[in-house]
């Protein structure tokens, strides 16, 4: 059976038949504690501080996944920058549509006007994408999220 495990930053691990559970967490534990310190005789003058195994990873479901805390704000901004990948690549295509109807052969008919108002629609998308996604609270929602500007 594969577990999942969750990181604060929203980053996640499916783990295997080849690691356990524990053991990953053992060692994420192990990697975030703040060793004691020690005088020049061995005495101990600061305990170490070891991190809440809660802190730093927890095993949730694939159904949980999809609206855990941890994970929405990592999943918007991926998101967020495939929509703006989306968007530079129409750009990129209007500039082209531009120039059509530049030379008055666009093949809709479209003048340089009504490319550009189409431009200016798709350089201010991010923040109403990013506004947009601030409200959905499952990944699924985001996924499913395509601006208009964009269909």
């Amino acid at each position: 059976m594969n577990e999942i495990l969750i990181l604060p930053d929203g980053r996640y691990m499916v783990v295997g038949d080849a690691g356990s559970v524990s053991g990953i967490i053992s060692e994420l534990i192990a990697a975030n504690t703040i060793p004691a310190e020690y005088d020049a005789n061995g005495v101990e003058t600061k305990e170490a501080i070891v991190p809440d195994s809660d802190t730093l990873a927890v095993e949730v479901t694939a159904d949980d996944l999809k609206t855990h805390a941890w994970r929405l704000p990592k999943a918007r901004t991926e998101r967020l920058e495939e929509i703006r990948g989306d968007r530079n690549a129409k750009l990129k295509e209007l500039d082209l549509e531009y120039q059509l109807a530049d030379e008055g052969v666009h093949p809709d008919g479209l003048d340089k006007a009504a490319v550009a108002a189409k431009k200016v629609a798709l350089r201010d998308l991010p923040p109403t994408a990013q506004s947009h996604l601030a409200g959905l609270n499952d990944t699924d929602d985001m996924a499913a999220y395509v601006p208009s500007e964009l269909e």
